[in-house]
């Protein structure tokens, strides 16, 4: 009896020392969670940061500093008028005028496949590029098939172009390119040209009777 008396108090401290041994434990694993919860907060904000604030204002720059730089001409395409013409169908293309033209014969039979005339009432155009600041193009006649050069090339092209290539359907003008000496410029020259429709020949006009 003496024995068991004495073993009932040792269990019980025995017992109270190993929980106050394994409260500590439960402190430290709550402790890396803690962290975790730290560590993984910035990267939400630098994210949100760099989405929602300095994309779209990169964005909306570059869009108004296009439109600023839109610049628009009048020309007196009405001086020029070509004859009323009322398209039906078109005839086959005639590749035999000019042996160079044949060299662009895929844009052409595309062009001509998907278009109307565009030009001096007969004619439908095709423009393409031929270098740095270099555009040639073709146009053909819905008449005849028959096959025009454009006033285009290394001749009427310029380093600071404003615009090229501008034409209307009812008139023989024909703008090839708006020139400028430099960026900073405010004075242009114009290389423009007149559809002689009897001579089928392009024939330069000044910048007074353009205007």
């Amino acid at each position: 009896m003496k024995i068991n008396s004495l073993l009932i108090p040792l269990l019980a401290i025995v017992l109270f020392s190993c929980k106050e041994k394994k409260e500590p434990v439960k402190n430290e694993a709550t402790q890396p969670s803690v962290a975790d919860t730290v560590v993984a907060a910035p990267p939400q904000e630098i994210k949100t940061d760099s989405v929602t604030i300095k994309e779209p204002e990169h964005i909306k720059s570059e869009e108004a500093e296009t439109k600023d730089t839109v610049i628009s001409y009048q020309f007196a395409f009405n001086k020029f008028p070509s004859k009323n013409y009322k398209f039906v169908k078109k005839a086959k293309l005639d590749f035999s005028n000019d042996e160079g033209v044949y060299n662009f014969r895929t844009r052409i039979k595309d062009a001509y496949a998907a278009g109307t005339p565009d030009f001096a009432s007969y004619y439908i155009t095709v423009i393409f590029g031929c270098g740095t600041s270099c555009i040639m193009g073709m146009m053909m006649d819905v008449r005849d098939g028959k096959i025009y050069g454009l006033p285009l090339g290394e001749e009427t092209s310029c380093m600071f172009a404003e615009d090229r290539a501008i034409f209307d359907l009812n008139s023989r003008l024909f703008i090839a390119s708006i020139c400028k000496e430099s960026p900073e410029d405010e004075n242009v020259y114009y290389h423009a040209f007149v559809w002689n429709e009897e001579k089928k020949d392009f024939e330069k006009v000044e910048e007074k009777d353009i205007k």
